[in-house]
C-alpha cells in the first residue's frame, strides 16, 4: 500500500532494482521504490571490460544502482551498476528493508485496527511529514515513548500501535570500547587489578547497560560498553573509567584510560 514513492529519485542516491530486459547495449530494470524504469548503459555494468552483458546480470535479479541522471520530461532514468561499492550496497538493502518493514507493520496495524485505506493513508502522510520513514517513527516510539505518535495516529488507535511497534521492533544497542592500562606495585597487585574491575563491571552493568573488561595483556585491558543509546554509554564509560582510577589510586597503583574510534 505504501511501496511506492512519489516523483522522481534524486541523482545520486542508490536504488533497489530489479532487471527486467537484457539488450547487448546495457539492462532495462525497474526500480522497486518507484512507479518508473531504468537503463543500465553497458558501460556502467562493470569497471572491467564486459564481453557477455549476461555473465554480469540477470532477468530478475535484484541490484542496488546509483541513480547518475534523471530527465523527468522523457521519464528515462540512467543508472550504474560499477559506481556502487560493497558497503553502499548493504547500507541500501538494509534502509529499503527496514522501510519495508515499517510499512508493512502500518499495514497490519490498519488491519488489526480495521482502518479504512484512506485513514490509513491520512496516518501515513502524517508520518511522512515528520520522518523519513515510517521506520524511524517506529524506532523513536520504542526510544520515547508512545507521546511520539500525538498528532499522527488518532488518540483512540494509539496504545493499539504502540503494543504493535514494540513487540516488533528491537532498538539497535550502542557498543563503545576502550582501553585500560593498569598496574600496582604491592606484592598482591594482580588480586587488587581483577577485584577492581570486577567491582566495576558489577556496579555499572545493569538491565540496559552491560560493562565487560579483559585482560589484553598485561597491564592492558579491554574495557566495553554495550547500551541502547550514545548518551547511556558514553556516560555509563566515564563511569567506569573514572572508578577505577580511584580504586586503584586508594592501592598506590596507576591508571590510564586511551578511547578507542
Amino acid at each position: 500500500m505504501f511501496e511506492l514513492e512519489e516523483g522522481f529519485p534524486e541523482v545520486g542516491i542508490y536504488v533497489i532494482c530489479t532487471v527486467k530486459d537484457i539488450f547487448p547495449y546495457g539492462a532495462m530494470v525497474r526500480l522497486d521504490e518507484y512507479d518508473l524504469e531504468g537503463m543500465i548503459p553497458i558501460r556502467e555494468i562493470s569497471s572491467s571490460w564486459v564481453k557477455n552483458i549476461r555473465n554480469h546480470v540477470k532477468e530478475n535479479q535484484k541490484v542496488v544502482c546509483k541513480v547518475t541522471r534523471v530527465d523527468a520530461k522523457k521519464r528515462h532514468i540512467d543508472l550504474s551498476l560499477r559506481k556502487v561499492t560493497n558497503h553502499q550496497k548493504k547500507v541500501a538493502v538494509q534502509r529499503y528493508k527496514v522501510k519495508k518493514k515499517g510499512n508493512k507493520l502500518l499495514e497490519y496495524f490498519g488491519t488489526q485496527n480495521s482502518i479504512p485505506s484512506d485513514q490509513l493513508l491520512d496516518i501515513y502522510n502524517r508520518i511522512m511529514e515528520n520522518y523519513s520513514t515510517v521506520y524511524e517513527c517506529f524506532e523513536e516510539a520504542v526510544a520515547d515513548g508512545k507521546d511520539v505518535f500525538e498528532g499522527m495516529v488518532p488518540p483512540q488507535h494509539i496504545d493499539s500501535l504502540y503494543e504493535i511497534v514494540l513487540s516488533n521492533i528491537e532498538m539497535p544497542l550502542i557498543e563503545i570500547t576502550g582501553e585500560l592500562s593498569l598496574s600496582c606495585p604491592t606484592g598482591d597487585g594482580i588480586n587488587v587489578i581483577r577485584q577492581t574491575l570486577s567491582e566495576a563491571r558489577d556496579t555499572y552493568s545493569d538491565d540496559q547497560v552491560t560493562v565487560d573488561m579483559h585482560l589484553l595483556g598485561s597491564p592492558r585491558y579491554s574495557v566495553k560498553v554495550i547500551a541502547e543509546d550514545y548518551k547511556s554509554a558514553e556516560n555509563t564509560l566515564d563511569k567506569v573509567v573514572k572508578d577505577v582510577t580511584d580504586r586503584m589510586k586508594r592501592h598506590d597503583g596507576e591508571a590510564s584510560f586511551k578511547r578507542n574510534r
